[in-house]
Parts: structure tokens; sequence; C-alpha cells
């Protein structure tokens, strides 16, 4: 057993010296908190603590296993010896800022035949915070291997990648697909079918998928997708996908389909990110018509549903031409020509910039194979190309396609349909005049050229594939500079166009035959007869057409040649304008053959669409206002068919539903996407839409294409009764509980009333701005020690200056109290008086009317004095700023203002009482008190910190005897008053001292007795203010009820005998004798009592 060591006095001091440095640095080693903001919001930051750190992967896995729930910052590279499994925890890994200055790598320690991590069941994992200092994790530069599989073959799970770098996995592009990742696809996900992933961030490029065969480790087949391969749900926020892209398949891996960043085959859902120069070099290979095998999308491969609101996709490649079907999409692929229209399911295009993207075949930016539907309502398409059909988008035979209020202009084909082009079996519908506009499009065999303008003159130029060299010398000029649609080749096979010379503006048109393709032209192959026109003079010869016409090609109407046709005349000067403010653009497309901007073998409906535009205002200021989100509402069954059009196809499902902690089953409609409300739900808000379909438009983002500040515009609604309902206030304002509606009937700008049927004006809708004010409570001594345990009342003051109190349901005052338990504090619009701030010692109110309140604490911290509240108080005002969340607090004047809203209390003041007796009285009553002792009182420490010793005041104190407490005299030159305010002999009490530890001597005895030589304390803090409370000491010893007893002096009088030489002198060496005696044993005793200490 080793030596244990007692410490007193000034050991104690020093102790505690030494232990506050040794805390100092400590504090100094521990890793900063780290901050996180919302990518899109600057002015929104969240502060994530991180309650774990790891620099390698042993701490990594203790930190994991060791919670449910966590945040983990990774402050060096970790190099995985095997996979973690997440199952029912709540994981976040963010990165150090200081140790992470450029990346902290997630890595392979040796063997990299596995993914990284593995999250199944209720689990989530989130790589990084949404700011650059978290998102600073690295998964790179791995030939092998993967980040993370979401999910299992039977299982779910969640992960979220907020940010980071995820670079050059997979291996380097080798066209014979020799590389190969022997875990599969999807480098960074691998999503299984209940899996759900979410990408709001982070860098993506130079990725790299094999379309090498053989058996992976987790047992699927190589399709595609660098990046993502998903069979489950996958949402794209934001993100840079860039330079990622496929191998080129052979026939040993005939299912390999491409898609160079994402391969998904069940949900995916892209609402912003840039997608740019990705490829894909899937083939056909050696394939018939009839296989109808699907490869390509340079960026995407998608099947099941894809919905695309947002986001830039530029300078995507289809790099594949083995073979001329079922092959195309620079920048998407969607479907499976090989699966039914269960599997494939609808494609809809709600937005995003579509831009020079490249097809070596078919769509230069989408190709939709046989067996989908698709939705094209809302995009730009631009300097779009493809090597064959379809510049910016190509559809396929048995496909079906919605295009709302399109334009085509300056579009170019080097044969037929510079803007819209008919295959031998394509079908164009007109639905009430919303066909698409089109003018000022060319068809030219000088377009029958490479994507730079390039005459090819041989099969392969510059390393790619063109083939078919000379087709640019075939079919005089082409035909159809605006349309054109081919005679049916095929026996028993019909095509049509439906005319239309109104556009979806209103405005009207002339169209003229401009050539004439033959009836052994087709214009999707390259040949003489396949590429053949009439001998019809362009724009001279032919019919004007100035009404609406079917054009229906064959020999049920022994018609036997295609047509080609041009808008030759506008009903205004203003129609083309009019039509650039369509939906959807297309312009600067270029298609090899044919369809300069649009190119179609299957179906294709143009439908005529409306929109619906409101404005969020404040109530006070009608200012603008931001940040809102509403529920859309829209009725779609039966002969009702409300909402967008791809809600006829059974392309939206029942809302996923939540249940809360009093049962209430409430609807979760996302941001941009339809589902109807199940009628299982209870919750109110949701209950008067059941069996209606929702989406949530947010301001800004999605469905809302109006680019301001709280403007909304909502485009591609049909014809129908929709309702309104605000799903989220903008900040600092209340949220309406109101139900809007308005009714669409041929109508491009509906009025949107109140359910009553008040109409709006200016379809303005107005919220009532609220505020804030936090605070917290403080010690006035030092100003920085924080103090729990108060309690306050709000008062709203009157423009008379007269305050009341804000009081509940009972008619009493609300009591706020400091809120601890973060899922209990929550506040609404009606019960604004509740702490939100769950920090301890902290107080937030929120939702409060503009006003002028007065904060009134009702209850002081333990220890603290309660201010007069008649006196004491603290005001602030709410007034629609920019500051209005956060008020500032007053003084009582309403001018001087309180330092960060840190409200001081001052410390209750402590007083002792001690009891001076006679040692040899049996009772402690009065009769046993002494009189006139005097004492020093000196304060050692303030608080918790010594005084210096040459700082140390001690003050006299003397016993106060008189009739009347009060007549105890004070010492005007002591604001404490440590003078005796007791007036009873013997009896002493000390007030107004402050918090510390104070020193006790006795300094006089009282007459007749021995003086104490005891130093005494006691302590007089935040728990000991009262004189029961304090406690003097001997040491370490309780002085017993505080009473210090002293001892009587007492004088030998034994008379003399003997001779009388007997004098007292003559005992004195006895008597120095015996006292040298004493000293000496009471010194070995001391002596011994310190080696026993010490020995224990």
């Amino acid at each position: 057993m080793g030596h244990q060591y007692k410490i007193t006095g000034g050991g104690y001091r020093f102790v505690a010296s030494l232990l506050a440095v040794v805390a100092l640095i400590v504090a100094s080693l521990i890793p900063p908190s780290v901050h996180v903001a919302k990518a899109d919001d600057d002015a929104s930051a969240a502060s994530v603590t991180p309650t774990a750190y790891a620099a390698n992967y042993g701490q990594l896995v203790n930190a994991i296993n060791g919670s449910q729930s966590a945040v983990i910052a990774i402050t060096d590279n970790i190099a995985f010896t095997e996979q973690i499994t997440l199952k029912g925890k709540k994981i976040t890994l963010v990165s150090d800022a200081s140790a992470c200055s450029t990346a902290c790598e997630l890595t392979y320690a040796s063997a990299s035949d596995f993914s990284l991590f593995e999250v199944i069941g209720d689990s989530s994992l989130t790589f990084g915070g949404g700011t650059e200092d978290t998102n600073k994790l690295s998964f790179s530069n791995h030939s092998n291997g993967r980040l993370v599989q979401v999910g299992s073959a039977n299982d779910r799970g969640t992960v979220t990648i907020n940010g980071g770098t995820y670079n050059k996995n997979g291996g380097t592009y080798n066209k014979n697909g020799s590389t190969s990742n022997t875990t599969g696809d999807g480098n960074i996900a691998y999503v299984f079918k209940n899996g759900n992933l979410t990408i709001n961030g982070g860098d993506f490029k130079n990725n790299y998928a094999s379309a090498a065969s053989g058996n992976t480790t987790i047992g699927v087949t190589r399709s595609g997708g660098s990046v993502v391969r998903s069979s489950g749900s996958v949402t794209i926020n934001g993100g840079t996908f860039e330079e990622n892209r496929t191998g080129e398949n052979g026939q040993d891996n005939l299912d390999f389909h491409g898609g160079g960043a994402i391969w998904s085959e069940g949900t995916l859902i892209v609402n912003g990110g840039s997608f740019s120069a990705n490829k894909s070099y899937a083939v056909n290979v050696k394939s018939e018509y009839k296989y109808k095998r699907p490869a390509g999308g340079g960026a995407i491969w998608a099947a099941g549903r894809l919905v695309v609101n947002g986001g830039t996709f530029q300078d995507n490649w289809q790099m594949g031409n083995e073979d001329l079907y079922g092959t195309g999409g620079g920048a998407i692929y969607f479907g499976d020509g090989t699966k039914d229209t269960s599997y494939n399911g609808s494609m809809v295009i709600n937005g995003g910039t579509f831009d020079s993207n490249r097809s070596m075949q078919d769509g230069g930016a989408i190709f939709v194979t046989w067996n989908c539907t698709a939705v094209f309502q809302q995009g730009t398409f631009v300097n779009n190309w493809s090597n064959r059909l379809g510049g910016a988008v190509y559809t396929e035979e048995d496909s079906v396609s919605y295009v709302t209020n399109a334009v085509a202009y300056e579009n170019y084909a080097g044969h037929f349909g510079g803007g819209l082009w008919l295959c031998p079996s394509g079908k164009g519908v007109t639905s009430d005049h919303g066909g698409m506009a089109l003018f000022d499009n060319e068809a030219n065999t000088r377009y029958d050229r490479t994507e730079t303008g390039a005459e090819i003159t041989q099969d392969i130029k510059d390393g790619k594939k063109y083939r078919h060299s000379g087709s640019q010398n075939r079919g005089v000029s082409g035909a159809g500079d605006d349309f054109s649609i081919m005679y049916p080749s095929k026996s028993e096979q019909t095509n049509y166009f439906q005319l239309s010379v109104e556009w979806f503006t209103g405005d009207h048109v002339t169209w003229h035959d401009d050539g004439e393709p033959s009836q052994s032209a087709n214009g999707y192959l390259y040949g003489v007869n396949d590429l053949s026109v009439n001998s019809m003079e362009r724009l001279t010869e032919g019919n004007e057409y100035t009404s609406d016409a079917t054009l229906d090609p064959g020999p049920a109407n022994n018609i036997y040649h295609g047509y080609g046709l041009k808008v030759t005349k506008f009903g205004s000067d203003q129609a083309k304008q009019n039509a650039k403010d369509a939906f959807i653009t297309f312009t600067k497309n270029t298609a090899r053959l044919s369809g300069g901007a649009f190119g179609s073998n299957g179906t294709v409906d143009f439908v005529k669409v409306y929109n619906v535009s409101w404005n969020k205002i404040s109530s006070e200021s009608s200012n603008m206002l931001s940040g809102s989100e509403w529920l859309l509402v829209a009725q779609n069954d039966g002969a009702v068919k409300s909402g967008p059009i791809h809600l006829d196809f059974g392309n939206a499902t029942d809302c996923t539903t939540t249940v809360s902690a009093t049962g209430s089953v409430s609807a979760a409609p996302e941001e941009g996407v339809w589902c109807k409300v199940p009628d299982s739900v209870t919750d109110s808000y949701y209950s008067e839409f059941k069996g209606k379909y929702v989406t949530v438009v947010a301001d800004n983002s999605g469905i809302d294409k109006d680019s301001e500040n709280g403007q909304f515009l909502v485009k591609g609604l049909r014809d129908g009764t929709y309702y309104l309902k605000e799903y989220r206030a903008p900040d600092g304002y209340v949220k309406s509980e109101k139900t809007y509606t308005f009714a669409i009937k041929e109508d491009h700008s509906p009025t949107i009333s109140e359910t009553d049927g008040t109409p709006l004006s200016n379809n303005l809708i107005t919220n009532t701005p609220y505020g804030g004010v936090s605070w917290s409570k403080v010690d006035s001594t030092d100003g920085m020690t924080v103090l729990s345990g108060s309690e306050w009342k709000l008062q709203s003051v009157g423009s008379d200056g007269n305050a009341q109190d804000i009081t509940g349901a009972d008619g009493k005052a609300i009591t706020i109290t400091d809120c601890i338990e973060a899922d209990k504090c929550s506040a609404s619009q009606n019960n604004p008086y509740q702490d939100v701030d769950s920090t301890k010692d902290s107080f937030k109110l929120t939702y409060l009317p503009l006003g002028t309140y007065r904060l009134v604490e009702t209850k002081a911290p333990d220890g603290y004095d309660l201010p007069d509240d008649a006196t004491v108080y603290y005001t602030f005002t709410i007034k629609e700023n920019d500051d209005r969340m956060n008020a500032k607090l007053y003084k009582a004047d309403g001018v001087t203002e309180v330092t960060e809203n840190k409200v001081p209390n001052d410390r209750t003041k402590g007083s002792v009482i001690w009891y001076k007796t006679d040692s040899t009285k049996e009772g402690k009553g009065d009769d046993a008190r002494l009189k006139g002792s005097e004492w020093s009182l000196t304060q050692t420490k303030e608080k918790d910190n010594d005084i210096a010793i040459g700082k140390r005041k001690a003050i006299t104190v003397t016993d106060c005897i008189s009739d009347d407490d009060t007549k105890c005299p004070t010492d005007s030159q002591n604001p404490q008053n440590p003078t005796d305010r007791d007036g009873k002999a013997g009896e002493f009490q000390l007030k107004n001292l402050d918090w510390g530890t104070y020193e006790l001597v006795e300094t006089k005895a009282p007459a007749g007795f021995h003086k104490s030589e005891t130093t005494y304390t006691f302590v007089i803090d935040k728990d000991h203010t009262s004189p029961a409370e304090i406690q003097i000491k001997n040491g370490t010893d309780p002085v017993t009820g505080n009473i210090i007893t002293n001892t009587p002096i007492t004088v030998n009088s034994l008379p003399f005998t003997g001779t009388g030489s007997q004098t007292p002198r003559m005992f004195l060496p006895y008597v120095l004798g015996t006292v040298g005696a004493g000293l000496a044993v009471g010194l070995g005793l001391h002596v011994a009592r310190r080696r026993m200490a010490r020995q224990g």
C-alpha cells in the first residue's frame, strides 16, 4: 500500500493552484465545437458540438458502439480493417476544422473488398455538417471498395451526405473492363430497395464503374453508376458530379446499362446539384431491334421513378455507338426496353437546365425508351446535340410523353424537323391548343455534322465513332424547318399529327408545307432512300394551313409521303416573345439527322396547362417575405383531374405518415413531390385533404419557378379546384391557419380566395410578424457565473405605459421557468410563453407579437436576492426589423441596455452567530454566557478564490451588550457592518457578510477565563447564508451549536508549612520541569500523529 499524505494549511492552496493549471492545460487540448449551418441559409447557423472524437479506427468503433446517438468529429485519417455496421444508431461524422485542414481520409488498412459502412434498420448515418469545416471528410483514390451500403436485401437504412470529397474511386477508365471493383457499382453508395439516401452537397468526381462481368462481394449484377447505384430512394439536393464514367461492356455483360454518375431503378429525385462532363460508354453489342436493351445516360440511367425539379446538366456524354437501337441520352437515359411499364414507371422533368450534352446516338440530353411514360413540363434545353435523332430529347416506340406549354426555336436538324420530328410510328396529339410553339428552326443538310460543326468525311473523327460518313450529301436539303412527320413504313402502322394553328399563348399562326419527305424516307437511317425527299419546292409549293388539321400519312388516306412544315405567319408581332415565356424551352439544339429539338417514335401529347402565383407580405409593412413553404392540394379522382399530368398515371403514391406521442396520425409530404393523403390521417392540418394529392412548395426551390423572395409561381396545373395552406411561415412571422382556394378554368392567372369566397387582393397573403427575446441570469459580482432556478412573468406595456400581467386560462400570471429537456422545450403561436432554449440557465421566448414588454423576476436563484419588482424589471420592444428575434433588454429606466441580455442577481449576504460559554457550566443557557470577549474576523477566500495575504483585512469584533439590538453600534467605515448585532452578552451575530471563507480568532477572553488559541472557520455561499446554515469549524471538526467555550483561570492557594524556608521560588524548578515534560509529551504525540498520518 502506497504512502498517503495529508496536506494542510498552505499545502491545500498549492494543490488547488496546481490542479487549476492542469485543468487549463487539459482544456486547451480538447478540440473545439464544430459549427454547422444549412448550406442554403447564411442567416441560420446551428452549433453542433461533437459528443466524441476519433483519430483511428478503434476510437471510431468505440465511439459508435458507445452511444445510440452521437456526433463524432474525425481528427485524422482513419484506416478501416473491416466494415462497421450501424443498426439502430443515429451517427453523424464531421471533420475537425483544425485537424482536417485539407481532408481527413476514410480509407482501408489493407483489404478493400468491402463497404466501410453498412447502415441497416432504424439507423441513420450522416456525413458532414453542412459547412466547410465539417465537410472535409474524404473517400478518394480507391480502385476497390465502397463508402457506404444503405440498407440490405431485407432491411432499410438511411444515409445523408452533406458534403465532403469523393473522387477517383473504382479505378481508371478502361474500355475493355479489365479494371474491376469487386464490390460492384456505386463506389460511394449502394442503396438497397428499402434504403434511403439524401445528398445535399459534396464533390463526386472522376469515379468509375467497370463494365466487367463477374460476381461482386454483395452478389448483384453490374449495371452502372460510378457514384450511386440504387434500387431504393435517392434525393439529390446539391453536390457536384463531375467526370464520372462507366466502362464499355462486351457480350459477357449485356445487362450493363450505363449512368456515368448514378444508376437507379427505384425512386430518384433531383432538386439541385451540378452534373457535368460525366460519360457513359455502355453499348448494345451486336444487338437487334427486338431486344431493346438499354445503354446510355452520361450522368444518369434510371427506371421506376425519376423526378427532376432542378439542377444543371452540362457537357455530359453518351459515347456508345455500336448499334442503332436503344442507345442514347447524353445526360439521362430513362427506362429499360426489355421490361414492362410496371418496372419502368415514369419520368417527370419539372425543371433544371440541360446545356451542351451530347449523344453519339439519340437524345442529346434525354432518351426515353420503350414502355415508359414521361412528362416534360418545365426546364431549359439549350445547345444539346445528338449524332442521330432528337438533339435535346428522343422518345422511343411504345412510350407516351406529355409536353406542356413548350417552345422550340432556333433548333437545327440535318434532314427532317428542325424543331419537332415524328418517326414513321410517331403520333402527335394536341390537347386544348397546347401544341408546341415552333418557329425559326431549320432543317438543312449543313447541320449533318459533328457537335462542333465539322463535316463528317470519315466514320471516326477525333477519336469518336460518328459512323455513316457522307450522309450530309443525301436528301437534297431536307424538309420541315419547324416540323416533320414520316410516312409509316411498317405494315398496319399508323402515325399522325394534330396540327394546331393556336399556341398555348392564345396567339394564332399559319403553317406552310416546307418540303416533302418521300415514301421511302424514314429519317432515322443514313442511307440515300432513308433521307430522300420529293421534288416539292420548299415554301413555294404545297399548302398553307390556317386552321387545325390532322396530318395522317399512309395508305388509309392515300397519302404516300411524309410532311415537312414551317410556321410562316404570326397573328401578332408579340407572338414570338409571348411563346418564349413557355414553361419548357428548347433552343440551339441540333440533331445530325432528325428532330433538332424533339424527336419521337412514340406518342407525344402536347397539353395546355396553367400556372398560379401568389405573394407573401408582412401585415405591418407590406414587405415581401422570404422562406415560407406551402401545401398545394389538388383533387385527382374519377372525373376530376386536377394537378399536374403525371398524377393520371399513378406516379404519386400515398404520403408517408407519422404518429405523434399523442397518437395523432399526420402526413409527411416532400418538397416538389406529389403524394396522396391517406384516409388514416387524424391530424387536423391534413384531415380536410383526405384522398387529395398534395405537395410542398418552398420559396425559391423545387417547383417554385419565381426566383424573387416571397413571390411564388407554380406551373403545369390543369383545370380544376385547388387549395393552399401555409406549411411553414417565414422566419419571425405567425403561420396562417387559413385554407385558401383557387380554380383554374382556361385562366392563366387564377384569383386566390379564402374558403368563404373572399378574394385576395392581387393574390397577396399576409403574415403577422412576431419576435423573440433571450436572456440568462448571472452573478452580479463576477458577471460571468450563470445562475439556475429563476422564474419570471411577462407583462405587456400599453401605449399609456401601464404594464399588465400576461395571464393564462386561469386568469393568473403565466410563470416562465427554465426548460432543460429538449423534447419539452417547444412553443407555438398559441402558447408563446414557454422557454424554447433547452440549454440550462438560458431562456428564450419566441412567437411574441409586436409590442413592448416588461420582464419581471418572480423567483431568484437559490442564494440570491429577489429584487423589488416595483423598481427592478427589464423592458424590451418587438418591432418589425431585421433583429426582432433578438430583442435587447433595458433596465427599468428604459435607457440603460443590459449587456448581452445577461440579467444580474445580487448574492444574498450571509449572517453568522456564535456563543461564548463557560466550559464548566452544565447548562448552556444565558447563565453560562460570558461577556466581554473580543475577536478578529478575516476573509481568506472570495467565493472560491484565495485572497492574497497582503490584501486580507482583519476586522475587530467586540461584544455588544444592550437591551436593544438596534442600539448596537455600527462601523460607518465598513459597509459590511461586521460588528456584533446581538445585544445579549456573550452572543454574537454578524450580518451582511459577502460570500467566502472566514477565519475567526479570539483576541481577548472574558475576564477570568483563558483565551482560546483556536482559529475557527466558516463559509458563506449560495447554500449557506442564514445563521442556521453557518457551521463554525475547528479545523475540519464542527463546533456544536456554534458554542465556543472558555476555560476559567484557577489559582493554587495551598498553605505553606515547615520552617518557612520553603518559598514559592523553591517550587519553580519542579513547575518548570512539569511544564517541560508536558511539552515534550505533547510534541511527541504531535510527531507520532504526523508519522501515522503519512504511513496510513
